[in-house]
């Protein structure tokens, strides 16, 4: 049963089609550590079952430039925004080794992982129709 920092959204009921499908693995960040370490193990796992199916993966990064690139942000969450370059904004040490490339790593200054970023440009060049999503944030919202 999931606990109340995570929720069961699906179970899979069958084997993702390497031709087709990516994962992307959604700010583990030390900001979010509260909700990271405790899927930590599941999300090592499932990256390592994709990269060895020949799923492409993808990372995403939530920060912010400059205190005042928020917009609405800033006001939803009180001004706790994640600023570049600090602690808050790096992703955590058990999953930075996991990125391997700079075109896995999506930077994002929303909740969304599609807006304003190269991401979905980037799955359908490489035909990807179904996107497998792990990871923590306080709301999931692709």
């Amino acid at each position: 049963m999931a606990s109340s920092s995570t929720r069961k959204y699906e179970t899979r009921k069958r084997d993702p089609n390497s031709k087709i499908a990516a994962l992307l693995v959604i700010d583990m960040q030390n900001h979010f550590s509260s909700m990271a370490k405790p899927i930590l193990n599941n999300v090592l796992t499932t990256i390592d079952i994709c990269r060895r199916a020949s799923v492409p993966v993808f990372f995403t990064r939530h920060n912010h430039k400059s205190p005042t690139d928020h917009g609405m942000l800033g006001e939803w969450c009180n001004g706790d925004v994640i600023l570049d370059g600090t602690t808050d904004s790096e992703i955590i040490q058990e999953i930075q080794g996991q990125v391997t490339g700079p075109d896995e790593m999506v930077e994002k200054n929303t909740y969304s992982a599609f807006n304003k970023t190269r991401l979905q440009e980037n799955l359908e060049k490489i035909g990807v129709k179904e996107v497998i999503v792990i990871g923590s944030d306080d709301e999931l919202v692709l």
